[in-house]
C-alpha cells in the first residue's frame, strides 16, 4: 500500500503559472519549446511533469531590443505553482515564487483546491517569504539547454494558455463591429469585452478610443484598457485618442495616481 501511494505521488503532474509584475509583455520558452508569440502577460501550463524545468523569458525594452533571462524552476508534484517575473528599472530580471497550492481535484487529500478569492495574492509591495528563483541561469549570459529535462514532458490532456497581443486584423475587425453600433452605450461594453480577453498595443487602443463619440466614454475605455496595454512605455500615445487636451490631462493624472 505504501508502494502504491509512492507511485501515485511520483506520477502526480504539476501546473504552473507565470505572470509579469507590472503588465510587461514577455515571450516564454519552456524546456526549449516556444510557447508564446507576440508577447503575453500571463502564461498557464497545465498537467506537466513535476521536477526541474528550464524557462527562458524574452523581455522587450524601450529601444526595441529584447532581454533574454534564463532560469530553472522546480515544480512540486500535485501542486500548482505561481511565479511572478519582476522587471524593475536598473535591476536584472528576477523570477519569484509567490504561491503553491494543491491542484483542483487534489493529490494531497482534502487540502485547498485553488487560490483564495479567485487568484494568487501578491500583496502591495511584497511577495511573501519565498526566495528569488534566479539561479542557475542568469541575465543575458550562460548556456540554455533546449529540449526537455530528464523528468520533463507533458501529461495527456495538458495544455498552455496565455494572453496574446491583439493582432492588427483583429483590431480592424473590432473597429468594424463597433461601427455597426449606433451609440456609445453599446460600443463601450463591446470594446471592454474584447479587451478583457487579450492585450493590445497602445496605438491600437487609441484607434479604438476614436470610435467612441463622447469624451467620458473615451476616458472610461482608456482607464479600462491601460492595464492591458502591452507596450506600456507608450501609454502616452493614448492621449491621441481624446478630442480635448483637458481629458488627456485627466487621464495622465489617473495614471499617476495608479503608480503611487
Amino acid at each position: 500500500m505504501v508502494l502504491v501511494a509512492a507511485a501515485r505521488l511520483q506520477a502526480a503532474p504539476a501546473n504552473v503559472n507565470f505572470a509579469s509584475e507590472r503588465g510587461v509583455p514577455f515571450d516564454l520558452r519552456f524546456d526549449g519549446r516556444p510557447l508564446t508569440r507576440g508577447g503575453a502577460r500571463q502564461v498557464h501550463l497545465d498537467r506537466i511533469a513535476a521536477g526541474t524545468h528550464m524557462a527562458e523569458f524574452l523581455i522587450p525594452t524601450a529601444n526595441g531590443r529584447a532581454i533574454s533571462y534564463r532560469t530553472r524552476v522546480f515544480l512540486d508534484p500535485g501542486l500548482e505553482t505561481s511565479f511572478v517575473l519582476l522587471t524593475r528599472p536598473g535591476r536584472a530580471p528576477e523570477l519569484r515564487k509567490v504561491a503553491a497550492v494543491p491542484l483542483r481535484g487534489g493529490y494531497y487529500g482534502n487540502g485547498p483546491s485553488g487560490y483564495p478569492n479567485g487568484g494568487p495574492v501578491y500583496g502591495s509591495g511584497g511577495y511573501g517569504s519565498h526566495p528569488p528563483i534566479n539561479q542557475p541561469g542568469g541575465y543575458g549570459n550562460g548556456e540554455y539547454t533546449t529540449g526537455n529535462q530528464d523528468n520533463g514532458g507533458y501529461y495527456p490532456g495538458g495544455g498552455v494558455s496565455y494572453n496574446r497581443v491583439m493582432a492588427p486584423q483583429d483590431v480592424d475587425a473590432l473597429r468594424a463591429a463597433v461601427q455597426r453600433q449606433s451609440f456609445d452605450k453599446d460600443r463601450l461594453p463591446l470594446l471592454q469585452q474584447a479587451l478583457s480577453e487579450t492585450t493590445i498595443q497602445a496605438d491600437d487602443l487609441a484607434l479604438l478610443m476614436k470610435e467612441l463619440s463622447f469624451e467620458s466614454s473615451k476616458l472610461e475605455l482608456a482607464k479600462f484598457g491601460a492595464g492591458r496595454v502591452a507596450d506600456r512605455q507608450n501609454l502616452y500615445r493614448l492621449n491621441e485618442g481624446f478630442t480635448f487636451s483637458a481629458t488627456a490631462r485627466e487621464f495622465q493624472e489617473y495614471l499617476a495616481q495608479q503608480q503611487r
